[in-house]
């Protein structure tokens, strides 16, 4: 087992990020400790059960928990960035989270707030790169189809997602259960869906990849298959380079949507690891080693990533629903539930979750 910090990962949210820093990371021999959600947690069915080192008792965060995680872990814990309401709540509680020995991985919480606000972010990625989001509908003037976002992420202790209204219908109903002040519309833009995923580090060092995303579950939800991609057309140097010079640190999940005419728009960007996290083990595994070196991790990059295309699939997620067909799916139609891609590339397809494969 190599020296260095303990990685601390909740797992029972965004459970397939965990699994894929689990596999990273326990395959670097670096140490775990995994925080259990409690005793239906879905990491007991897994091999990484052998490092929870402590189950909740009940979902609230407050900082008696964090006290414990740090007497539980018995080293200098390095908290993995997984879910946007965790993340929240360490910007907000930082000084007490640290003065446990606990060490947050997170940038400036002023920051965090531009980058991970849907109408904050959008200033910054236009100055940076050149990129526009879709077009802003003004207020009293909402009209079908479109996406309604909320202008704070959390609101009340509630993590907020954008809402999809492609009908009038369902615009009605989004509004019948909102406060207009509280969110903002842009127009429905539809076209292929591609993730710029990175990590950067304190020291500069960078490294991401590209997939584009083939089926999206309903409601605008989890990506349930994509694959590696090359670049659509970003200057990613200009980016990363911007993002840094601001005092950014830490991974990012950047979208954009290439409409139909070629042109590309910004959507959103999520600055912590992303659902198909799985995919940087065959795209691109130095991303983890990046961030693993940036917590005080010692080792090597891992092998250079092997020719792809490389494939990430959720089998059972790909069951909630319709799900969305993006552009980059049409040559693989048809793509049910129980295609041979989502089976063969299911992100608990692998021994260490056997018992989780398209049932979780």
């Amino acid at each position: 087992m190599s020296a260095g910090p303990t990685f601390v990962l909740f797992s029972g949210h965004n459970d397939r990020a965990v699994v894929a820093l689990c596999r990273f990371l326990g395959g670097q021999g670096l140490r775990l400790a995994i925080i259990a959600s409690g005793p239906g947690d879905a990491i007991w069915r897994t091999a990484w059960r052998r490092h929870v080192v402590m189950s909740r008792l009940n979902p609230q965060l407050d900082l008696a928990l964090y006290d414990a995680v740090a007497q539980a872990v018995g080293a200098a814990g390095v908290l993995c960035p997984t879910t946007e309401y965790m993340n929240q709540f360490l910007l907000d509680h930082r000084a007490e989270v640290e003065s446990t020995g606990l060490c947050l991985t997170l940038p400036a919480a002023a920051l965090y707030a531009r980058l991970t606000g849907k109408l904050s972010s959008q200033a910054v990625v236009e100055r940076l790169t050149g990129l526009c989001p879709p077009p802003t509908l003004p207020a009293g003037g909402w009209r079908a189809p479109c996406v309604i976002k909320p202008r704070e992420n959390i609101h009340a202790g509630v993590v907020r997602y954008p809402l999809l209204c492609l009908t009038e219908e369902a615009l009605s109903q989004a509004l019948a259960g909102i406060d207009p002040a509280e969110w903002f519309a842009q127009a429905w833009v539809d076209g292929q869906s591609h993730y710029l995923c990175a990590y950067l580090a304190r020291d500069g060092d960078r490294a991401w990849y590209w997939q584009d995303n083939l089926l999206q579950q309903a409601g605008g939800k989890s990506m349930v298959l994509a694959r590696s991609s090359d670049n659509p057309g970003l200057d990613v140097t200009a980016l990363l380079d911007g993002l840094a010079s601001m005092g950014y640190h830490g991974p990012l999940m950047l979208e954009l949507i290439r409409d139909s005419t070629g042109a590309l728009h910004y959507i959103e960007i999520n600055p912590r690891f992303w659902g198909p996290l799985q995919l940087a083990l065959a795209a691109c595994p130095r991303l983890l080693a990046v961030f693993a070196r940036d917590a005080g991790a010692r080792l090597a990059d891992p092998p250079a990533a092997a020719c792809g295309p490389h494939w990430y699939a959720w089998a059972h997620g790909a069951r909630d629903g319709h799900c969305r067909h993006y552009p980059a799916a049409t040559a693989l139609e048809p793509l049910g539930p129980d295609h041979p891609l989502l089976h063969l590339h299911d992100v608990y397809a692998a021994p260490d979750t056997a018992a989780l494969h398209a049932c979780h």
